[in-house]
């Protein structure tokens, strides 16, 4: 499972860096390639069954301090 996630990370990096790469977006190039890892990270955690918390609690805890129930 984890050498299919990173070859398919690798594939889809060719295909989204090279582009931004050759036209000189740099700005664009640092914020994809910074979702793209964390992406990756996520990822491969996954793949190697770590438990990884839900980030809906928090949200919910957020959004009810901020607007009230």
């Amino acid at each position: 499972m984890l050498l299919l996630i990173i070859i398919s990370y690798t594939a889809m990096g060719f295909y989204e860096f090279i582009p931004l790469y050759k036209e000189k977006k740099w700005k664009d190039l640092k914020i994809n390639a910074a979702l793209f890892l964390s992406s990756c990270i996520v990822a491969v955690l996954l793949g190697l069954k770590v438990y990884i918390p839900s980030p809906a609690k928090p949200i919910q805890d957020l959004i009810i301090s901020v607007f009230g129930k």
